[in-house]
């Protein structure tokens, strides 16, 4: 009976100890981080909209092209932009509907990387950090009011599109950002919907831990959309 107290024990000691650490395979157990904890998120549909006056060539638009996300971080390590594998953005609505949008960290590819759409390069890229006390800014572009160009409504369907204006931004620089058009990967049934509830997680390198996640309920934005100079999207 001792014996077996004593083992029980020992297994408890262990278990609690090991729970405290994560295990990394090049360097073995490490201690974890401190745990990243966000303020206030908000999700904003169409308060920009991009200095290309082909963004509402369809005519008739109710709000801008350029749906923007605000996270603001309260406490934890600097998020260091070449550590970050990816932002993924996900949204669904109250009937089942929805979709992803993913920021692969600009390290993955190089300047003479292919766009899809338009036959052009991505151009220069850039990453940065941010750190608690600062806010995030993600702006994603989509194609709504947009008949005009390489990525018309009625040529590749209503949805994020590539755009130098998608971009993450940590107010005091780029967080994620390229030159040329930003080669989000998108999958889903539309863009953000009024309502919708939308997931803004962030992923290491090889885009399978999870480091941090934080949600927010999709807004419509007041009063008439403000315009975003390309040139202030920009690297440099």
């Amino acid at each position: 009976m001792v014996a077996t107290i004593l083992l029980v024990a020992i297994v408890i000691i262990l278990a609690t100890t090991a729970s405290g650490y994560f295990y990394d395979s090049a360097d073995g157990y490490i201690e974890p981080q401190d745990a990243r904890v966000f303020g206030d998120t908000s999700v904003v549909l169409g308060p920009e909209h991009r200095s290309w006056n082909g963004w509402n060539s369809a005519g008739g638009e109710t709000r801008g092209d350029i749906d923007r996300i605000t996270v603001a971080y309260s406490h934890g390590p600097v998020f260091e932009g070449d550590d970050i594998g990816s932002v993924l953005v996900r949204w669904r609505g109250d009937d089942g509907s929805g979709g992803h949008l993913r920021f692969v960290n600009p390290n993955r590819f190089d300047a003479e990387t292919e766009q899809q759409y338009h036959d052009a390069e991505v151009g220069a890229f850039c990453t940065g950090d941010f750190g608690a006390g600062e806010k995030l800014v993600v702006r994603m572009v989509h194609n709504r009011w947009q008949t005009a160009g390489e990525t018309g409504r009625d040529d590749v369907g209503v949805r994020y599109v590539e755009s130098s204006w998608n971009d993450i931004d940590t107010g005091d620089g780029p967080f994620f950002r390229t030159d040329g058009r930003y080669p989000v990967a998108y999958e889903g049934d539309r863009p953000m919907e009024p309502g919708d509830t939308v997931e803004i997680r962030f992923y290491g390198p090889e885009d399978e831990l999870l480091i941090a996640e934080t949600e927010a309920t999709a807004t419509v934005a007041d009063g008439s959309p403000t315009e975003v100079d390309g040139d202030d999207v920009d690297c440099e």
